[in-house]
């Protein structure tokens, strides 16, 4: 595993979730979209920072970012899971806002 793992998973998920927002409406869709946006965002950032990938907020944000991948890769055949996706997303986003935070120390 490499550092880049984080930065490569967060835009990952993004990708997902947008596409994830593309097949819904209303405020399912403004919501996918803002954390798509959102992890975008973290993506670039983790990209640039030195990132320590022993350290146990990065590791716990990979984790996130997995299971969220995971769900959302299953979430666009059932329009049931999509609160859940919005919230697994979002999750994972704070998890690499940690991380990215533990590395500016």
């Amino acid at each position: 595993m490499n550092s880049h793992e984080l930065a490569e998973k967060t835009a990952g998920l993004a990708s997902r979730v947008n596409n994830l927002a593309v097949n819904q409406t209303g405020k399912e869709s403004r919501e996918l979209l803002q954390e798509q946006n959102r992890l975008a965002r973290l993506a670039y950032a983790a990209m640039v920072k030195d990132l320590d990938e022993e350290n146990e907020a990065y590791q716990a944000a990979l984790s996130g970012l997995n299971i969220a991948i995971k769900y959302i890769g299953n979430a666009d055949q059932q329009i049931e899971g999509v609160a859940e996706a919005i919230r697994l997303a979002a999750k994972a986003a704070d998890m690499v806002e940690t991380a990215l935070k533990v590395a500016a120390m």
